[in-house]
């Protein structure tokens, strides 16, 4: 029995469409890629946050408890000027009592938590 024919026909009986989903954002729109990641043990875990005009604005939270978080916009992605805020969570309650700043093509942050425990979020928003 020839596979592709199996795929398809199991494809067809499911109701699986067999072309990949568009992609979000249009060609003619540019990618900034922030790249975030924790530095302080294994396992290491890293974050990949896209922007563009169509989603200009990201949140992301890091319930790893990282004790050495980095973030920067990756070289290859299209630049741009990103605002950024980082707070912390605290019994579902957002305390955006934290750092606010611009993150530019080749400048990064490191940011080092003094309350580990707690869920850690940082806010991106691309500066037109």
């Amino acid at each position: 029995m020839r596979r592709p024919a199996v795929l398809l026909a199991v494809a067809v009986a499911l109701g699986v469409p067999l072309t990949a989903p568009a992609p979000v954002a249009s060609a003619a729109s540019p990618t900034t890629e922030v790249v975030c990641q924790d530095w302080s043990g294994a396992p290491q875990y890293i974050r990949h946050i896209y922007l563009n005009a169509e989603n200009p604005s990201a949140v992301r939270d890091f319930d790893e408890h990282p004790e050495n978080l980095t973030c920067y916009e990756w070289s290859g992605s299209a630049p741009a000027t990103i605002q950024y805020s980082i707070s912390y969570v605290m019994n579902g309650v957002d305390h955006p009592d934290g750092v606010t700043e611009i993150l530019t093509m080749g400048h990064g942050f490191g940011w080092t938590p003094a309350m580990p425990g707690y869920v850690y979020r940082a806010s991106f928003t691309l500066v037109p």
